[in-house]
């Protein structure tokens, strides 16, 4: 993984996971798969970010050879909360409860059987506008932190934001570009008592109200 880690080549890997690709992930060898590679399904672009990004973390330890994707554009938008409130964090807003659920459905058809189940560490209560405290849930698919994105805590308090997504996503450091598709994009990390941060459409690193409509374009791993 480390090996395959250190390289951005940003090849076609098809219309669909072939099942010797799914041996050379779940082998751990990722034979003919580098950063930047892709499978264009359905219309979207799913491109690998990172290998074994995951590996060994979790309450539960996660020892499954993995390839973790973030589709290059959005793939719809929503909003954080119907009310611009933080409360509960990212496991307490409507976009957890049922906002990634068009993701899910749109996800798992591309990657039938093969998306990853984890343990992540996610936000779950607030105190003056910042993360307080966490917990350990199953997770699939989810927003990324800014961590995973801008490769540090920008806009808000770390910690409980944080999680076991500590580091950037390598796709990120080899291509910046990447970073912004010119649109609006959710992350899932509490910026204030009324926000949560983002990626906007300009480029920058910011923040912005939890009722606003912004992208959604979720990180998850496959198998």
């Amino acid at each position: 993984a480390g090996f395959h880690n250190s390289i951005f080549r940003g090849k076609s890997l098809g219309s669909a996971v072939t099942a010797g690709q799914y041996a050379a992930i779940s082998g751990g060898t990722f034979d003919d798969m580098y950063i930047g590679d892709y499978w264009t399904i359905d219309g979207v672009t799913y491109r690998i970010a990172a290998f074994n990004y995951f590996y060994n973390c979790g309450d539960t330890a996660l020892t499954q050879n993995h390839v973790t994707l973030v589709p290059d554009a959005r793939l719809y938008t929503h909003v954080m909360n119907d009310t611009n409130i933080t409360t509960g964090g990212y496991i307490g807003s409507k976009m957890y409860e049922e906002g990634l659920d068009a993701a899910k459905t749109t996800i798992k058809n591309a990657f039938s059987g093969h998306v990853v189940k984890h343990r992540q560490y996610l936000c779950n209560a607030v105190t003056d506008g910042e993360a307080s405290a966490g917990e350990w849930v199953d997770s699939e698919v989810e927003l990324m932190n800014e961590v995973m994105v801008y490769g540090s805590v920008v806009t808000t308090y770390g910690l409980y934001n944080v999680g076991i997504c500590k580091s950037q996503l390598p796709l990120f450091t080899y291509r910046h570009d990447l970073i912004g598709p010119r649109q609006t994009c959710w992350l899932r990390d509490v910026a204030s008592a009324s926000s949560f941060a983002l990626v906007y459409s300009s480029g920058n690193a910011h923040r912005n109200t939890a009722s606003n409509e912004f992208g959604v374009r979720p990180a998850f791993s496959i198998s």
